[in-house]
């Protein structure tokens, strides 16, 4: 029993190896990239998956989920470090919207804690990638507005909901009212959605999310002050 045991440990212990070596081999190969191995990822119950945490040797600050799967006898691999390539140009995009419809404005790609499907290539366009429902890309935008008039900020989100729904773009996000310009100009790429974002104060928070047709699936304000 004790060498059965020892045997059953090794296998497993030979087959996650095997599994992490696929998986680096993988985004090596998608991405022209070294990546190193930070740690395994518990697969969800009752799903048939392995998953684990990669850094980019070249770019330290990049960090992705790569996930291997297995389907009626075929290998999935999906990751999600097509959003850290494509994150300064979705700003960008988002970010010229953005100041047509609120004026001067900080704005941030939040990188997403899942991953992308395996028909995600790494040439995939920003555009492409705005228009696909499975990105999901989420936008925080930092506002210097003072304590918000409510129902024209809804006015200006639906004229960038506008803008976005024309080029077939699908997005959610969040406009934050900066209570102080010490507020606002503490805000940035590193901090904004980290655990430093606690000492940053707002008026109030208005929410939103576009579904498959361009449409708010939902948009509402944080805060339950009156309008």
């Amino acid at each position: 029993m004790a060498v059965l045991l020892v045997c059953q440990i090794a296998g497993c212990v030979m087959s996650k190896d095997y599994e992490r070596n696929k998986m680096m081999s993988y985004m090596g190969c998608k991405y022209g990239e070294k990546f190193d191995f930070l740690e395994s990822y518990a697969g969800q119950a009752g799903k048939n998956y392995s998953m684990i945490l990669v850094r980019s040797r070249e770019h330290k600050e990049r960090t992705a989920l790569v996930r291997l799967s297995e389907k009626n006898g075929k290998r999935y691999y999906e990751d999600n470090y097509l959003a850290w390539i494509l994150r300064d140009e979705l700003e960008q995009t988002e970010g010229d919207f953005a100041r047509q419809c609120f004026g001067e404005c900080k704005i941030y790609y939040k990188i997403p804690e899942f991953v992308f499907p395996f028909y995600f290539k790494a040439d995939m366009t920003p555009e492409e990638f705005l228009r696909n429902p499975c990105s999901m890309p989420q936008f925080y935008i930092y506002l210097q507005a003072g304590e918000p008039e409510r129902e024209e900020w809804e006015k200006k989100l639906q004229i960038f909901r506008n803008l976005n729904a024309e080029k077939g773009y699908k997005i959610r996000g969040t406009l934050s009212f900066a209570a102080s310009a010490r507020d606002y100009e503490m805000i940035n790429p590193e901090n904004f959605a980290g655990s430093d974002y606690e000492t940053y104060e707002a008026y109030d928070e208005l929410l939103f999310s576009m579904d498959e047709k361009g449409n708010f699936r939902y948009m509402r304000w944080l805060s339950d002050k009156s309008a």
